[in-house]
């Protein structure tokens, strides 16, 4: 491991969302997931979204703007107050958001109204915590004002605890906040859709039963990222699982040296005087992973009888000398984590995110379906394709794990394929093997894509079983003008044959494959011939070799996480050998190898 990682198991994270949900909805509340911890992950909103969470709370455009370009299409809650040069923004992506300042609900009010639009808000009010909110002595003139603006509706009143004056939510301040409510209500002359009583910081309350009627919304992150590792401090609920995160880091330097450092003291990198404790010499450790990751004091080793003794801003010192068992240079240290320093790993770009899910279990019986279009079907039929895969260990059968294999003269015949195997497995990613970029502009939605335009189309249909950020172009030789800038907006993963040239076909495979399995059930791989240069035909001429498009294929066979496979461009104007090397190829991608 070259550099700092954190894994996510997103199944961690869909249980606790179930369990939150399931405590909300016997007290008639209706939670939203706040991903803002992640970064706006669309793998980890959808596993709360998988949960049962009714909608998503971001606080961040860029974060939000992730989340619908990877087809996240449930409600969005903005938990900050945007800046002015914002609110339009605000208006076109966000169904909701929390607003306190009169000012900035005017500018929502006449941007929503030259939309067209009408925005829901959230009235936050500051019940002592002393972050935002209108104080309650300016709620009545408050809400009379904004019954005026055009464009803006008062959806609900809020209020925000814990996070800056660590005021903890009681059922004393909710009382008060649902008092507000009623007030709002007998002012705007019905029912508020909301209201909205914290954070995670109100679970234990809501646990206890404490919480008053009338409360019907809490945004909760950190109960269902961290398991309540936060929140539930004195006594963890049991029903939550703290260990969905974890950060890991390589060991530079094991070495044995004093506990108290030599010389005159002064003020560290960071302006802090460090206190140290003589405990003699002591077997200290060096990680690859600093402040410029994490919070150093949020770290908790995984490994007993490791300490965290502190960091500069790109070292971790831990003392090793109690590891059981013993760790040595080029060993792995993992860590759980705080919230805060969670917050602050998922936001630095040194650190490898690692989303996770389930994949088949080794020894499981392995069965196969095919489905051809006529030509395929000559192919399957001369070249043996079901037999050679019977005797590969596979059985035909249409079970919910079969992997799927289909084969069909054009591109655009795949995407129906593409787009069942997404919604079978829920998220998938998908591995695209083909020179040409397939990118040209698709002008009518109602009929089938050309065949330069068929990935610009499953890129604007397979959301949310497939986003964006799982999908990788490997092998591209070919991209007209207007295909280059589609494919830099795109958040695609392209490997060009100049990159695959210099870092290697098993490399880039290697990557593609990390890439389309990160928060997914596993990943669609689609061929097309045009990608191998083969001897005797001019279709491939510059593409990988026979041998490289083989180990490709036996990559995908060997991740476990291959779950269909598309060839297409088995067409009548294929010459015979170039098809039997095709069939050569699927054998690959179903587990043949030499021995």
């Amino acid at each position: 491991m070259s550099d700092p990682q954190i894994s996510i198991d997103l199944a961690r994270i869909e249980r606790n969302a179930r369990a939150v949900v399931d405590l909300c909805r016997a007290s008639g509340i209706t939670p939203f997931g706040v991903t803002k911890g992640t970064c706006g992950m669309p793998q980890v909103a959808r596993a709360m979204l998988r949960g049962g969470i009714a909608g998503i709370a971001e606080s961040r455009f860029e974060n939000i703007r992730r989340l619908r370009d990877a087809g996240i299409d449930c409600p969005i809650m903005l938990l900050r107050s945007p800046p002015l040069t914002r609110v339009e923004e605000l208006v076109r992506t966000v169904d909701i958001s929390l607003q306190s300042e009169l000012q900035l609900l005017r500018e929502i009010s006449r941007v929503a109204e030259r939309l067209g639009k009408v925005h829901d808000v959230i009235l936050m009010i500051d019940l002592g915590d002393l972050r935002e909110g209108i104080w309650p002595n300016d709620l009545v003139p408050t809400v009379e004002a904004v019954m005026e603006l055009p464009g803006v509706r008062i959806a609900g009143v809020g209020t925000n605890l814990t996070c800056f004056g660590a005021i903890i939510p009681t059922q004393e301040n909710l009382t008060q906040l649902v008092g507000h409510a009623y007030k709002v209500e007998s002012i705007t002359g019905r029912p508020l859709d909301w209201v909205s009583g914290g954070n995670s910081s109100s679970l234990p309350l809501l646990l206890a039963g404490g919480m008053p009627a009338g409360v019907n919304n809490l945004r909760i992150g950190e109960a269902i990222l961290q398991g309540g590792r936060d929140t539930f401090l004195t006594e963890p609920w049991e029903a939550l699982d703290r260990d969905a995160f974890e950060l890991t880091g390589e060991l530079l330097e094991v070495k044995t040296k004093p506990s108290l450092p030599i010389g005159q003291s002064g003020l560290d990198a960071f302006g802090n005087a460090p206190v140290f404790i003589d405990e003699g010499d002591r077997l200290r450790g060096i990680a690859n992973i600093g402040r410029e990751d994490v919070i150093a004091e949020g770290l908790i080793p995984t490994r007993p009888g490791v300490r965290v003794l502190g960091a500069s801003s790109d070292h971790l010192v831990l003392d090793l000398t109690e590891a059981d068992p013993p760790l040595h240079v080029g060993e792995n240290v993992s860590f759980r984590m705080n919230y805060g320093a969670l917050l602050t790993v998922m936001t630095s770009e040194y650190v490898e995110k690692v989303p996770m899910r389930d994949v088949h279990e080794a020894g499981e019986r392995k069965t196969y379906t095919i489905e051809t279009d006529a030509i395929g079907g000559a192919l399957v039929v001369v070249q043996n394709v079901a037999e050679r895969i019977d005797h590969l260990g596979f059985e035909r059968g249409a079970d919910e794990k079969a992997l799927a294999l289909s084969i069909s003269a054009r591109r655009r015949d795949t995407l129906s394929h593409v787009e069942a195997a997404g919604r079978k497995h829920d998220a998938l990613g998908l591995v695209w093997l083909d020179s040409d970029a397939a990118m040209m502009p698709d002008a009518d939605p109602a009929v089938p894509p050309p065949e330069n335009a068929v990935l610009r189309r499953m890129l604007s249909r397979l959301p949310p079983y497939i986003a964006p950020e799982n999908i990788v172009l490997l092998g591209l030789r070919n991209a007209a003008p207007e295909e280059v800038e589609a494919l830099k907006a795109s958040r695609m993963r392209i490997f060009t044959m100049a990159e695959i040239d210099a870092v290697g076909l098993r490399q880039a495979m290697r990557d593609a494959i990390a890439i389309a399995s990160a928060g997914t059930r596993g990943f669609h791989l689609c061929y097309s011939p045009t990608v191998t240069d083969m001897s005797g035909w001019s279709g491939g001429i510059g593409g990988i070799t026979v041998r490289e498009t083989h180990s490709a294929m036996e990559m995908a066979a060997l991740s476990g996480k291959l779950r269909s496979l598309s060839v297409s461009g088995i067409d009548a104007a294929l010459p015979s050998p170039i098809g039997a090397e095709c069939a050569n190829f699927i054998l690959s991608a179903f587990g043949k190898t030499i021995l």
